[in-house]
């Protein structure tokens, strides 16, 4: 253990023999923090404001932050790929390993439609051959092309208590659904104007149901299809599931919500005419293709859109042809940053500020020693065989893009569904990788409670928000502090519900409820926030960073730092803090999912003992708020 507290004396002693590849991308990291840097401004009172503030200013208005640099480098290599044919063959020439070659002509079907085929006939005239039919069956269809949600959602996830065990998850439509609902109405007056009173009649009444039954937990029911089919009756589930998995229903299981929702909604659709209905849910699927599409179509933004719809393909052809020969270096270091935040977390698990029962201890050490680093969202899986396969099914026009489209949304759903077409199922993690219902895909690294695993998106792995060639302390902040946020996931008022397996536990209820958490809770609360977790992963993610790099308890006054060859001003834990800063740097963005990136650097600073120290803040006239803490040693 005592290695990683003496991480930062190890990375100092390197600098007295530099290496010219280390300088060069340390220099030009140190002169982008200097370039976003507002000198005018006090770190004390305001440091997202001091570490950030310049980046319009240094940048432009090119990119409104670092994700949008990063996004636009990988899909002008992409691009320049998809448009090229003789990296292909350079590629698997050094590689010596047969390509999916299907696979490789499939994306670059849809990426030709994607930005030569410029018509869209947006008139819902793709699925206009299915007639009106009994309105399960009809939904069914619609939701074997990827329309979701418009009168239930519908949606393969895990069992509670089985993270291996596929289930169909059915509850109300969420609150986010009225959105599609307001652009099929806007849609339905444009061109169906005779039908305007009927459907809005049909939403009107849908909204009332919701609002009637929606609650904040709703209790989840776990049935077979014939519990299903007797406990709501009023919906015709064999045919909907029959429809959807063309038969496969042996063993499947069901977790049910919102029941009297279901019955009344089955109640509703019953009395409300057929052609009504399929009106509306070419309405809603015609909202889908619009969402689903490019908003603008040139050969980066459908290289975007292809990367949140085909992610195994992407991700394969990103990782073979264009970010290669980074794999082993990237791997190495990402894992050495990885396991150096496991072993000071578990430093702090010992410190046991929660005053854990044994039982509880084991519980979360189990659970962090389990933790797994899964750099890019690719499975194991790695034979050309099963690339080539896996999108098989779908028949992508290198014309038509609208019908790639559907194809595309087909294709998702037809995946999703798969591990239920087998009775008695296990999910295959050999071959698993997110594929998620998303139209823009994640950048930026995430925790999967289930899996209990961190993803990093290739994507993400670009400068300046990562380099294998940066020196530590870039390492440790920036890409440190994403780490140590996605680890904090796994441990916070959410995250702790499951086990190490991805199940979720009583004795993490347990752990939730105890005194000390729930008082961290509160203190992280004092200031509302978007979201709590998020704020959670936000405090604890800098103090595990910042401890992993330079020990427990450090005190920056008690010490005398030597420059850094490639940065004279500021010192290793002022530049530590600008480099974390850097992650959140760019024109500040709306709130979405989490507080504003401001607010978020500005409240995990103040919370971080260290931070006044290291830059000599002077003490505050009005006496502060304690810092909030949940699992750093007192």
């Amino acid at each position: 253990m005592k290695w990683c507290w003496n991480l930062l004396c190890s990375f100092l002693l390197l600098e007295l023999a530099p290496i010219q590849a280390f300088v060069d991308i340390n220099m030009l990291t140190a002169l982008q923090i200097h370039k976003n840097l507002n000198g005018s401004e006090d770190p004390c009172r305001n440091f997202w404001n001091y570490a950030c503030g310049n980046y319009s200013a240094a940048n432009g208005t090119k990119y409104v932050d670092n994700f949008q640099l990063v996004e636009d480098l990988y899909a002008q290599a992409m691009v320049e790929f998809m448009e090229s044919e003789g990296e292909l063959i350079e590629s698997d020439l050094v590689l010596n390993e047969e390509p999916a070659a299907r696979l490789l002509a499939q994306m670059r079907a849809y990426y030709k439609a994607c930005t030569k085929d410029q018509e869209i006939d947006w008139s819902e005239a793709d699925l206009h051959s299915l007639e009106p039919n009994d309105w399960a069956l009809e939904t069914a269809k619609f939701r074997r092309h990827g329309l979701n949600a418009v009168f239930f959602d519908e949606r393969v996830d895990v069992e509670t208590n089985d993270s291996l065990r596929p289930v169909v998850q059915l509850k109300m439509p969420a609150l986010s659904n009225n959105y599609s609902e307001r652009r099929a109405l806007q849609v339905l007056q444009r061109n169906h104007s005779g039908s305007v009173e009927g459907i809005s009649r049909l939403v009107d009444q849908l909204r009332q149901l919701e609002a009637k039954h929606r609650q904040e937990e709703p209790l989840v029911q776990s049935w077979s299809l014939a519990d299903l089919t007797q406990n709501i009756a009023e919906i015709n589930w064999q045919g909907y599931f029959h429809e959807l998995l063309s038969g496969h229903l042996e063993g499947v299981l069901f977790e049910v919500s919102d029941v009297d929702y279901l019955r009344e909604l089955g109640q509703l659709l019953s009395n409300t005419s057929r052609s009504t209905i399929n009106l509306y849910l070419r309405l809603r699927l015609t909202v889908l293709l619009k969402q689903s599409a490019p908003a603008m179509r040139n050969p980066k933004k459908c290289i975007h859109h292809m990367r949140a719809l085909l992610p195994l393909g992407m991700n394969y052809l990103y990782k073979r042809y264009v970010y290669k020969h980074r794999d082993l270096l990237d791997t190495k270091q990402l894992l050495l940053i990885f396991d150096s935040l496991k072993i000071m977390f578990g430093s702090y698990l010992n410190a046991n500020r929660l005053q854990l029962s044994a039982e509880q201890l084991s519980y979360v050490m189990k659970k962090l020693g389990a933790m797994k680093l899964r750099v890019g969202n690719l499975p194991e899986e790695t034979s050309h065989a099963f690339y080539d396969s896996h999108y098989e099914s779908a028949n992508f026009s290198d014309s038509l893009f609208l019908g790639n489209i559907l194809e595309a949304l087909s294709l998702r759903t037809r995946l999703q569904h798969d591990a239920l077409r087998l009775p008695h199922s296990r999910l295959d993690l050999h071959r698993y990788y997110v594929n998620d219902d998303v139209f823009k895909a994640r950048t930026s690294p995430f925790y999967e409670n289930e899996r209990n695993t961190i993803t990093v998106p290739l994507i993400f792995l670009q400068w300046p928000l990562f380099d294998n060639r940066q020196h530590h302390i870039f390492q440790f902040s920036l890409m440190g502090g994403v780490l140590a946020h996605e680890l904090t996931h796994a441990f916070e008022q959410e995250g702790i519900l499951f086990d190490a397996d991805g199940n979720e536990s009583l004795v993490g209820l347990q752990i939730r409820e105890t005194k000390d958490f729930q008082n961290a809770i509160k203190c992280a609360a004092r200031t509302p926030a978007v979201s709590l977790k998020e704020r959670l992963a936000d405090l604890n993610g800098l103090q595990l960073a910042y401890d992993t790099f330079f020990g427990p308890n450090h005190n920056s006054q008690k010490y005398e730092y030597r420059p850094y060859a490639f940065e004279s001003e500021f010192k290793a834990p002022q530049l530590f803090h600008l480099s974390y800063a850097q992650f959140f740097c760019g024109i500040l963005p709306p709130v979405l999912g989490h507080d504003r990136d401001d607010v978020r650097v500005n409240f995990s600073v103040r919370n971080l003992r260290q931070f006044s120290l290291d830059f000599k803040c002077s003490p505050p006239a009005v006496q502060s708020p304690p810092v909030c803490e949940l699992w750093r040693p007192i």
